[in-house]
């Protein structure tokens, strides 16, 4: 997967894996911070330890690899959150702890097993850069059209015209719906997904089938 064909074929633009997380995280602008900083670092981490290790691990092992690195750096960063920003765990909540199962993150990792650490950490980066910055913007609208609010701070001039609706997940799945639709219109999907990533899709059977 070269680093170009990650600004197109984003886990959480392209498959909805991360979808839970950026969901959850994303009913106010400081929960879309704090859930993309743990993602960032959960998935640098990961990288780093997987790309080193990359040599000693077999390829029929990446997987369950990068599921055990993932969850491992995951539950780290719920337990510092809590330990150390307790006002943002309490903020993020269930959302930090399903960071542990999260196949987005599993993907990224699973890259950096195969294609090694220079390569590894870069395209974990740039996952987490277009995670942060989809959740920011899907945070944006919602705290400001829902709450009449943005960071935190009331915005007085749509305080008439706010549609609580969308604080809930239901509302949370349609600026979602239409955000995707947007990026995938924007910047349309191509062959060439990373290996977990094409699995979750389906994308791996039909190659095979076709071959």
């Amino acid at each position: 997967m070269n680093d170009r064909k990650l600004l197109y074929q984003n886990p959480v633009t392209l498959l909805f894996l991360g979808a839970v997380p950026a969901l959850g995280a994303s009913v106010s602008v400081q929960g879309a911070l704090g859930m993309s900083a743990a993602v960032i670092g959960v998935l640098l981490l990961s990288a780093l330890v997987l790309g080193a290790l990359r040599g000693l691990i077999p390829s029929g092992a990446r997987l369950f690899a990068a599921v055990i690195v993932v969850a491992g750096f995951a539950s780290a960063a719920q337990l510092l959150l809590h330990a150390f920003l307790p006002s943002a765990y309490e903020m993020l909540g269930f959302w930090a702890a399903i960071l542990a199962v999260d196949l987005m993150l599993f993907a990224a990792a699973e890259d950096a097993a195969e294609y090694g650490l220079g390569k590894g950490l870069l395209n974990a980066l740039i996952s987490g850069v277009i995670f942060a910055v989809f959740v920011l913007i899907l945070a944006a609208i919602r705290e400001l059209f829902g709450a009449a609010a943005l960071g935190g701070r009331a915005v007085e001039a749509l305080e008439a015209y706010k549609i609580p609706l969308l604080l809930k997940s239901s509302g949370g799945l349609v600026v979602f719906a239409i955000l995707l639709a947007i990026v995938n219109k924007l910047c349309p999907a191509q062959d060439g997904a990373g290996p977990l990533s094409r699995a979750a899709a389906g994308l791996g059977e039909e190659k095979e089938e076709q071959a």
